[in-house]
């Protein structure tokens, strides 16, 4: 097939164009109809939400007023990352949480009746191995034997794994050192560990706090790493309206984030109080989109057989992560984000 010819590019740019006005057009007219018609009877729920790019649409439904549209009394429950915010939930201190699917994964084989109502981002290339040149260090086989920072259990560390497989080195010959992540650039730093597996932004925030002093490790599509919107199962089997407003605003916040990324980006730096520009590469690291997608399942049993491994949860037969999915209220929502064989 031909390259289309300048003129052709200009009006496919037009036709573009057009189709995003209507669609700017049809979402204005769709918000007078939800306020001009008879107030919804509010749903109430309380999130346990990690203030972490990854919770985006999250904190961005909350800041931009889609929850209240769509009917919701949101109660938001900061927390430092996903781990901690599961932890929240299972403890009975929220409805839902956001976390990565490692740690659901691992509570899941533990025996907690969780069921994940949907991922609410992805990214396959976020996270890095930082480590000191100074303990010489400059290619990941230097990494044999050091004392390396990660937040055990969370997704930080299953791309660890993922990272030495990758380039044939065995995971076991590391040192891992638990830390939470407002430790690890401090750690890093102060050289109790010789390296640190990070996501965005202690990413971004370790090159800039130590510039040429580290080396960063990337492993691209190593790990596709999902995040999550939880709840325990009989929350979800009990509360699908809810769920199903829920995801509608979640879908609100992805169509925002697709018609004006900048102004989505002020709002998630200003909820997470980081500057506009230390946000910047997790923006653009990271997929904001509201789905159930068939290749998640492949990845949670990926997790799982590590997790197992790993001595996290019992060895026992590979669970069906199927009756983990709680489908009813994204089919309800948007039938055509739902792609998983049933």
């Amino acid at each position: 097939m031909s390259a289309p010819t300048p003129a052709g590019r200009g009006l496919n740019r037009r036709h573009v164009a057009g189709l995003a006005t209507l669609g700017v057009l049809a979402a204005a007219f769709g918000l007078s109809q939800r306020r001009t018609s008879a107030p919804l009877v509010p749903e109430r729920l309380s999130i346990a939400l990690p203030l972490a790019p990854h919770a985006g649409l999250i904190h961005i439904a909350a800041a931009r007023g889609f929850f209240d549209e769509r009917g919701l009394a949101v109660t938001v429950l900061p927390q430092t990352h996903g781990k901690a915010a599961l932890a929240e939930l299972l403890r009975g201190g929220a409805d839902l949480a956001a976390a990565a699917d490692v740690p659901i994964v691992i509570e899941v084989l533990k025996g907690a009746p969780l069921s994940m109502a949907a991922a609410v981002a992805s990214a396959s290339n976020e996270l890095a191995v930082l480590a000191r040149r100074d303990r010489k260090i400059s290619s990941p086989g230097d990494l044999q034997g050091r004392r390396v920072g990660v937040t055990l259990g969370t997704s930080g560390e299953y791309f660890l794994w993922a990272f030495m497989v990758r380039h044939r080195l065995a995971p076991q010959s590391l040192i891992l050192v638990d830390l939470p992540p407002t430790r690890l650039i401090a750690a890093l730093r102060d050289g109790s560990v010789d390296a640190i597996a990070a996501w965005q932004p202690v990413r971004h925030e370790a090159e800039l706090a130590l510039g040429s002093a580290i080396i960063s490790f990337s492993a691209p599509d190593a790990y596709a790493q999902n995040y999550v919107l939880v709840g325990r199962s009989e929350f979800m089997s009990t509360r699908r309206e809810a769920l199903r407003r829920l995801l509608l605003a979640l879908l609100d916040a992805e169509r925002f984030v697709q018609l004006d990324p900048l102004q989505a980006k002020t709002l998630l730096a200003a909820g997470l109080k980081l500057d506009p520009e230390a946000i910047e590469p997790a923006w653009q690291a990271l997929d904001l989109e509201v789905d159930q997608q068939q290749a998640q399942l492949v990845t949670l049993e990926d997790v799982a057989g590590w997790a197992m491994a790993r001595g996290y949860a019992p060895m026992q037969p590979m669970p069906n992560f199927l009756s983990h999915l709680s489908l009813d209220a994204l089919l309800a929502a948007s039938p055509g984000r739902v792609t998983v064989v049933r």
